[in-house]
């Protein structure tokens, strides 16, 4: 790299991966870098889902971050430390995790756990007989120790291949009711998928996140992740509603991209521009859309859509009790509600405005009383793409093999891997590490492209 000629750096979307590459990139103490961060939509991503919604308690507005935000103990480690750094502020927050089966089109509630046990004993569920409350807390003390202690002291195998959740649930003897109707609504919630693709995790995913959780405290940003949007972004180059079409390696070094205003249905002014680096911070079908090197590796990574809905439809919470309602202190309601039929679960988070938030809603919500839905990309997880994945973020020097197999319409080929950074090109996203596709694998992948580029990382000075 020429100290004396700043390096082009391209980054391409902006979410908080984008964000936080274009962020250290440009605060480089020795200013070694021009950034120019790319974003499809008109505003910046990583809020611009989010909404300010009025709470009359307080006289002021509650801002609700689409998707949710909150993040816990120690799984969040490098989260916390750009939060710190930044000088965003969060906080504690406690929930009640309230857990209902769809039957017969009615919610019928089965046990409310309290985040750290805030709540002890926990409350009884509206309509459950003491008895079978007694019952049903006996069943889970005895069946959540056990899953806990498997999760330290029995990890999952990755040999010969990964485990998958499914297989080590049943090589621990976890009983099908524990699995369906508190592991499955849990973890969905989490990574917002069905039942049956959550199955098909890798076992290490979940169970890592759940070892480094452990009566760990939940967190929220005090003021919606625009904040974080806001600083990070500060005197970075952004171009918006710009639609990159294609990502191209040049014979002389440089990475030529290819954009559209998003207005310019027709292409009728397409820009480009060479750059040094081009950091492609979106999800795996985008990347594969617009980098042809990557389109048959990129197949292999699935993807979903996930919608998420905010709204005042009290009929979705109805015949609810005033302790969940409205909980003590500052503890706030979610209700996981499964349908066994559907293989899924629907969240329903109460907001202290009032407003309700259902994310993968399948409960029909009156249309007049919907504030505003919105849908994102969630990236899903498999032994077959985690491969993919730790090939191509494995670290210079590691043995890998010379060729892959590579798997495009049912046909295998030998290809050489691709290594993140081949060519100029660098991948960064919350799927692009070792663990569950959240808020920290966007943090760690900006940090190893900083560390690729011997830039210092402000808070681990």
């Amino acid at each position: 790299m020429d100290g004396k000629r700043q390096v082009r750096v391209a980054v391409v979307g902006s979410g908080l991966a984008g964000l936080c590459t274009a962020f250290l990139l440009h605060q480089d103490s020795e200013k070694r870098y021009s950034v120019t961060l790319f974003e499809e939509g008109k505003e910046l991503s990583l809020d611009s889902a989010s909404v300010s919604i009025a709470n009359r308690s307080t006289r002021s507005f509650d801002r609700i971050d689409l998707p949710m935000r909150a993040f816990a103990g120690d799984y969040y480690n490098n989260l916390r430390a750009l939060y710190d750094h930044l000088g965003v502020q969060y906080r504690p927050q406690s929930f009640l995790f309230a857990f209902e089966r769809l039957a017969m089109g009615r919610a019928i509630p089965y046990f409310i756990h309290s985040s750290n046990h805030h709540r002890i004993p926990p409350l009884k569920p509206k309509g459950v007989s003491f008895l079978a409350y007694i019952l049903e807390f006996l069943y889970l003390s005895v069946w959540y120790s056990y899953f806990t202690l498997c999760c330290i002291f029995d990890p999952p195998r990755s040999i010969p291949a990964s485990e998958t959740l499914e297989d080590y649930l049943k090589r621990i003897c976890i009983p099908q009711y524990f699995t369906t109707y508190y592991i499955l609504p849990m973890m969905s919630s989490v990574s917002t998928c069905p039942h049956d693709m959550l199955l098909r995790f890798p076992a290490s995913d979940i169970i890592d996140y759940k070892r480094r959780t452990i009566g760990s405290k939940h967190y929220t940003v005090a003021n919606g992740v625009g904040d974080a949007q806001q600083r990070l972004v500060q005197d970075i180059r952004t171009i918006s509603s710009a639609h990159v079409q294609s990502v191209a390696p040049q014979d002389d070094g440089g990475v030529k991209l290819e954009w559209r205003h998003t207005d310019d249905t027709h292409c009728l002014n397409p820009s480009d521009e060479e750059f040094h680096h081009v950091v492609l911070a979106v999800s795996p079908d985008i990347v594969g859309n617009i980098f042809q090197r990557l389109e048959g590796e990129m197949v292999q990574i699935p993807t979903i859509r996930v919608e998420s809905t905010v709204h005042s439809d009290d009929s979705t919470i109805q015949d609810q009790p005033e302790s969940l309602l409205s909980p003590a202190g500052n503890a706030q309601t979610i209700f996981f509600r499964t349908s066994v039929h559907e293989r899924r679960t629907e969240s329903v988070h109460l907001q202290p405005s009032g407003a309700i938030v259902t994310t993968c809603p399948f409960t029909p919500i009156t249309s007049d009383r919907i504030i505003q839905t919105s849908s994102f990309t969630r990236v899903l997880r498999t032994p077959r793409s985690r491969s993919i994945v730790n090939t191509i973020f494995k670290e210079r020097g590691e043995s890998t093999p010379d060729k892959q197999e590579l798997l495009v319409d049912e046909k295998t080929y030998l290809i050489a891997p691709w290594r993140n950074g081949d060519a100029g090109v660098w991948l960064a996203g919350g799927w692009c590490w070792d663990g569950m596709v959240l808020l920290e694998g966007c943090v760690l992948s900006a940090m190893r492209i900083a560390d690729a580029f011997n830039v210092q990382i402000p808070w681990e000075e």
